[in-house]
């Protein structure tokens, strides 16, 4: 135990970097088409490690790498989340996604994304997530961003204890909002709505709220809260699920 949380403990202090989450729904959604053509990118981690009484390790890192040529993005993000409690795995969630984005015209943009996503502790051995739609930015000042989505997606999961997967179409509806509320901080929103095709008040939803604050160069704290609700989770999961968290970003 003591060789595990040294070795996790040099990790999260090697990283340059923000709390990563990766819950039912990745926030795929920061940035536009960047208008500056080239490859960027950001880095973040998350760690904590308590011991005496109760031991406990957290671990959440991720990474998203862009490249533009000014009309179009291709993004490739991960994230992951482990946690550890008295050596027992508590939490395991990894997240992989795959997203293009094509400038239609002054305010929309086409999206194409796969996803790949496995969370045993949720019972869930995989989740393939595969859609296309478009995006709308309705606001776009020097202060201010809002923009709406559609994407419908085909969503393939399987479930621990189940020997077959399931196939079913989801639509998936997103607003994206961000102001600059001073010259080195600003307010990030997203939230998604995913209601199946078949039944729509069967949904998977999720609200992320952050202020982020800009440091010294390309490190930011980012503060927030998210909120997620699975209205018909599998057997012995909970609905709802929330969390606050704070991290370090790393951009490049």
């Amino acid at each position: 135990m003591r060789l595990l949380i040294s070795i996790l403990f040099l990790g999260g202090l090697a990283l340059p970097a923000p709390a990563a989450h990766a819950g039912i729904i990745l926030n795929t959604l920061d940035g536009g088409i960047i208008e500056k053509p080239g490859v960027s990118g950001s880095l973040g981690g998350l760690f904590s490690a308590k011991g005496g009484n109760t031991e406990k390790i957290n671990l959440e890192t991720g990474g998203r790498l862009d490249w533009s040529d000014g009309k179009q993005r291709l993004r490739l993000q991960v994230m992951a989340e482990y946690e550890e409690t008295a050596g027992i795995e508590t939490e395991r969630n990894i997240v992989g996604h795959l997203r293009h984005n094509h400038r239609l015209g002054e305010r929309f943009s086409s999206i194409m994304f796969a996803q790949i996503q496995h969370d045993p502790f949720k019972r869930l051995e995989r989740r393939w997530l595969l859609g296309a739609g478009l995006r709308r930015e309705m606001v776009r000042t020097e202060k201010n961003l809002l923009a709406l989505g559609m994407t419908p997606m085909l969503e393939i999961e399987r479930f621990k204890e189940e020997t077959k997967s399931r196939a079913r179409g989801r639509l998936s509806v997103f607003l994206s909002f961000s102001r600059r509320l001073r010259e080195s901080i600003s307010l990030q929103t997203s939230a998604f709505y995913q209601p199946l095709f078949a039944d729509f008040g069967v949904v998977r939803a999720v609200i992320d709220a952050a202020l982020v604050m800009e440091m010294t160069g390309s490190l930011k704290l980012k503060v927030g809260y998210m909120g997620e609700r699975d209205s018909e989770p599998p057997a012995g999961v909970k609905k709802n699920d929330w969390k606050t968290y704070w991290g370090l970003t790393y951009g490049f």
